[in-house]
Parts: C-alpha cells; sequence; structure tokens
C-alpha cells in the first residue's frame, strides 16, 4: 500500500511541474502586455525582479535535491528581461523534469541537508521541498499578476483549476 500512495505522491509532482510550466508561460507572455511607455516604470521593473527570483529559487532547490547545490545568488531579485527569464524557465523546467522522472519513490522521503540563504542550517524532506517550490511559485505568480495589472498589461489567468478544467 505504501508504494503505491508513493507512486500517486510521484505522478503528483510530475502533473504539478506540467502546471508549473504551463502558468510561468502564462506569465511572462503576460510582461509582453504591459505598454512600452510603463516598461520603465517600478510595477513592471518588479513584475521582471519577481519572476527571476522564482527562476533563482528554482535553481536553488533544484541544486539540494539533486545533490548539486547551487551557489547562494548576491541577487534574489535581479530585473531579468522577459527573454531571459524565457529561457531561464525553460532550461529548468526540462532540469526538473528530468530530476522528477529519475526520483525513485523512495526519494521522496529523503531527508535534505542544506543552508538557508541567511546560513542557518535546515532538514526537510524531499517531498517538502517539491510542494515547496511548486507553492512558491504560484505565491509569486499572483504577485506578478497583479504588477502587471498596475503597469497596465493583462494579466495572465494561471489558476489550477484554469488549467485542468473542461467545458460540460
Amino acid at each position: 500500500m505504501a508504494d503505491h500512495m508513493t507512486d500517486q505522491r510521484h505522478a503528483l509532482f510530475l502533473g504539478m511541474l506540467a502546471y508549473e510550466t504551463w502558468a510561468s508561460s502564462a506569465v511572462i507572455e503576460s510582461l509582453k502586455t504591459v505598454p512600452e511607455d510603463q516598461t520603465a516604470g517600478p510595477a513592471f521593473t518588479r513584475a521582471l525582479q519577481v519572476m527571476a527570483h522564482v527562476q533563482i529559487a528554482r535553481r536553488v532547490w533544484l541544486g539540494r535535491v539533486a545533490g548539486s547545490p547551487a551557489e547562494m545568488p548576491k541577487d534574489w531579485f535581479p530585473a531579468w528581461k522577459p527573454p531571459q527569464l524565457v529561457e531561464s524557465a525553460a532550461q529548468l523546467d526540462t532540469q526538473w523534469h528530468e530530476y522528477l522522472l529519475r526520483l525513485t519513490p523512495a526519494e521522496l522521503d529523503r531527508e535534505v541537508e542544506y543552508r538557508s540563504s541567511e546560513g542557518v542550517g535546515y532538514i526537510s524532506r524531499v517531498q517538502d521541498i517539491l510542494t515547496h517550490v511548486f507553492n512558491h511559485s504560484t505565491y509569486h505568480r499572483g504577485q506578478v499578476a497583479r504588477l502587471v495589472t498596475q503597469a497596465g498589461g493583462r494579466r495572465a489567468v494561471t489558476d489550477f483549476i484554469a488549467r485542468t478544467r473542461r467545458t460540460g
């Protein structure tokens, strides 16, 4: 029974990555709807910073769970341009997908030791880290939606249900 439950968790995380890929792409596309005269403004700049932060955090967490910790960034919120966001997101989506495909059911319960950006040591299970990574991205995509709207663009609809529902 436990192995079956673990297999379901593994499938869940693969599904969450597919959702993350779809939602991040939609948010990056929404950045392109911001009027040119607003792209130097604070809301658009912050939206770029937040989306860059999402990609940086995904890279750091992937390094932790995969056993090849990434160097801690000096700036967690750089103002990357949309092409850099597209490239980074695509690269990380591929790397996360490859990692999840290699992940064994037992690996989901493995504990990972790591240091936070403040240097504090922690231990977390892989499945908890995966849950955090996907929730962290969702949280920040919501912030970007608000910022895109403030900058005069069209926010992306990235609710999970919008990806999964069908018409009747």
